[in-house]
């Protein structure tokens, strides 16, 4: 049994790798044509390519499932088409034996998935983030409307251009309200570096103040000044990265950080329940995926099925991207909405599997 199993492993780790080399290169492809539109002055084809290929893994993590599922149909259905799999159950394995051979590359792309989404993807996506808004001019506060961060603390909102991994914030701006949820004061700031013993120190400062009924204003100038904030380099990477780049941890304290200044983290609860069961959604996928080998794509051609693998991972996708942020919004826990598609998926394919096993 054992040289059964590590056939199906290796055929199915070929069908993963081939389909993720596939799809790597249709990404950096297609994100290399998309970058071109925001060629800049000191953002040329180099910095594009340099850009294109340190962000590449971020947005191939977020379909992993898929390609767990299209490469496990690709696997199986190969030896399908060779009437391997007909003559392995005449041997007398059950399906669910069958299955079993598959739990090497499922562990294997858990472990790789487990590595990008904790270390590789929030490191990169923080560095090629950084790369391409100070490249795109980052210390130019007033010529950036598509890039930047927002964050705030109190009654302080703050809006920052760029933001380097060492901790260097590029283009700040900050505007304070007062009692009446009106601006009090108007503040830019060309960057920010953070020092151990001194903290945070603004470069060239410009501050304007407004009186109670905005009817004057005064405005002074800095070459230096300190900023009190309760933001540090490491709470940076909060505030630099979208939730769905961020390390489960990150994302556990971010909420935590949130919620301390009353502000609401479901976005955030959304996407640490979704890294979470990452891993028990390429099985769900895959539960459908081998069902469908046994079932109705049998005897389809090698096409067919990717098509169908790609329809199912989209629509997985996309159910999961729309019942989450929904499953909120109607009081659901960001927990059991994230829950919802893979209890469907898991359902119908072990509904799908009894009809053949």
């Amino acid at each position: 049994m054992g040289h059964i199993d590590r056939y199906i492993s290796r055929t199915v780790l070929s069908g993963i790798a081939l389909v993720f080399t596939v799809l790597t290169c249709l990404d950096i492809l297609f994100s290399l044509i998309d970058q071109l539109d925001d060629m800049e002055e000191d953002y040329q084809v180099f910095q594009v390519i340099w850009y294109t290929l340190m962000s590449t893994p971020t947005r191939l993590y977020e379909y992993i499932p898929m390609v767990t599922l299209i490469g496990c149909l690709s696997g199986l259905g190969m030896l399908a088409n060779t009437s391997e799999l007909t003559a392995i159950r005449a041997a007398g394995l059950s399906v669910y034996r069958i299955l079993a051979g598959l739990t090497i590359p499922l562990s294997l792309v858990m472990v790789i998935s487990l590595f990008m989404g904790e270390i590789a993807v929030p490191y990169l996506e923080r560095t090629s983030q950084a790369y391409r808004e100070i490249a795109q001019g980052g210390d130019d506060i007033h010529d950036n409307d598509d890039i930047g961060y927002w964050h705030r603390e109190g009654n302080t909102f703050m809006r920052f251009n760029a933001i380097e991994p060492s901790g260097i914030i590029h283009g700040l701006m900050f505007y304070e309200l007062n009692r009446n949820q009106s601006i009090r004061s108007y503040s830019i700031a060309d960057k920010a570096v953070y020092n151990e013993q001194q903290g945070w120190q603004l470069t060239n400062t410009v501050t304007t103040t407004f009186n109670e009924d905005h009817s004057r204003f005064t405005q002074s100038t800095q070459n230096s000044q300190s900023w009190d904030t309760d933001l540090t380099p490491d709470k940076l990477k909060f505030v630099a990265q979208s939730p769905a780049f961020m390390a489960m941890s990150t994302l556990y304290l971010y909420a935590q950080y949130l919620e301390k200044e009353g502000i609401r983290a479901d976005e955030y609860r959304l996407a640490f329940w979704k890294k979470l069961f990452q891993p028990l959604s390429a099985l769900a996928l895959v539960l459908i995926g081998a069902s469908f080998i046994f079932g109705p794509l049998r005897s389809v051609t090698m096409g067919q099925r990717l098509f169908t693998g790609i329809l199912v991972g989209i629509g997985y996708k996309f159910s999961v991207d729309l019942i989450g942020p929904a499953g909120v919004v109607l009081g659901i826990s960001p927990m059991f909405a994230n829950l919802i598609p893979i209890i469907v998926c898991t359902t119908i394919g072990f509904v799908l599997l009894r009809r053949v096993g």
